[in-house]
């Protein structure tokens, strides 16, 4: 058994409330520990595997673990406390993702996260006035001209968007086409008595699919967000048919049946059979590689400007994804350098800021980040997202 069969291993069983005995070597443990603290999955390996964990590892992955759970119960008291706030003030955001879904999973402050995140529909100004009332500061002044604001207090990192998908790509702009109806059936829920407002459940899953699917045509998804779908899908009872049509009008349906199929492999999931079958095995495999969100390393990471350029081609723009890796897009560059927007005269400063950047990470390497492009590239064929290859995953 390798390091990455016993992280899926490990999770399906944390996932199941059960314990798992793993048989491995000490180097195959230290891999084990790697990929798992990459994949922000570390605590449900060891709750459900740590048990058979060689004695010189096990005091400091349990320290790490404690560690790592303390700081999100201290996040979500946080945060829950901004609720609070801002319920206060009248605002009232919506919310998705972590605190939603780890309230899925048999012991909830195992699914940790770095941050939170919150729409502001309308008035963002008024949500960022009031962040700023309460406390919080906020990591870019000039904010309008970014698709999300980060804003820091007591070490709780609240992300406020105004639109659900990045406007900077047009392909990842196009979702955004979907968000009226997610808004118009936006429901309101209590959570350990702070109301809040939430999508509705076939409307969050739907959300989560196109989250999970943003990363994807970047940098790469995470472990952790398939087992996010996969828990969602356990706990309501979601409309399938709807969000088929919805991933099928965006063209998104094959990346989804991979999503399923590799849920349904490891996760315990029931393959929606409204869905076309499609092989997840790849899937997995690029996220094991990729770490959460496809953070891993920064060739893999660099090699996501290359994908999205494929992207933007196959949504009219032109077709050059080995140039992109080096000088991408505007649009995509308006993703990291908020102020390109300005004008179109400051991209080359921002590719020079770029390149200089990477060039101080003495781990870039132009060949490895353009390998791992072509590679993710020939993924997203597989699972019909580049146009001309649509036509597998619509049959």
């Amino acid at each position: 058994m390798n390091a990455e069969n016993a992280l899926l291993i490990a999770v399906s069983a944390a996932l199941r409330g059960e314990k798992a005995e793993l048989s491995l070597s000490n180097d195959a443990w230290r891999q084990l520990i790697r990929t798992a603290e990459e994949q922000k999955l570390l605590p449900l390996v060891f709750d459900a595997a740590g048990g058979s964990m060689p004695e010189e590892l096990f005091p400091s992955v349990r320290t790490r673990v404690r560690h790592t759970v303390a700081n999100q119960l201290r996040s979500e008291a946080e945060f829950k406390k901004l609720l609070r706030e801002l319920d206060g003030l009248g605002i009232r955001p919506l919310l998705v993702k972590g605190l939603l879904c780890r309230r899925t999973y048999p012991k909830s402050d195992l699914r940790v996260s770095s941050d939170e995140d919150l729409y502001i529909r309308s008035d963002y100004p008024d949500f960022h006035a009031a962040m700023l009332s309460l406390g919080f500061e906020a990591s870019d002044p000039d904010y309008e001209n970014a698709h999300e604001e980060r804003c820091t207090r007591n070490g709780l990192l609240v992300e406020g968007h105004w639109e659900l998908f990045p406007q900077e790509n047009s392909a990842l702009n196009a979702l955004n086409s979907l968000s009226d109806g997610f808004w118009s059936r936006a429901e309101e829920r209590d959570i350990d008595g702070i109301p809040v407002l939430c999508l509705e459940p076939t409307d969050h899953m739907s959300f989560l699919l196109l989250h999970a699917y943003k990363h994807f045509v970047s940098s790469g998804v995470g472990i952790r967000q398939i087992c996010d779908i996969a828990q969602w899908a356990k706990a309501y009872d979601i409309g399938w048919q709807r969000v088929y049509e919805l991933m099928l009008s965006v063209h998104v349906q094959g990346f989804c049946a991979g999503v399923f199929d590799a849920a349904e492999k490891h996760f315990g999931m029931a393959f929606p059979e409204v869905f076309p079958r499609l092989d997840g095995d790849d899937l997995v495999r690029d996220a094991l590689l990729g770490g959460i969100y496809g953070s891993a390393d920064m060739n893999r990471k660099h090699s996501g400007s290359m994908t999205l350029g494929a992207l933007e081609a196959t949504n009219g723009g032109a077709a050059a994804p080995l140039k992109s890796a080096v000088f991408p897009s505007r649009a995509v560059m308006e993703m990291s350098f908020p102020w390109v927007k300005k004008s179109a005269l400051l991209l080359p400063a921002a590719w020079g800021v770029r390149i200089v950047r990477y060039l101080r990470r003495g781990s870039l390497s132009a060949a490895e980040s353009i390998r791992i492009g072509n590679e993710r590239i020939e993924l997203l064929k597989k699972y019909g997202i580049l146009r001309n290859d649509r036509e597998k995953a619509e049959s």
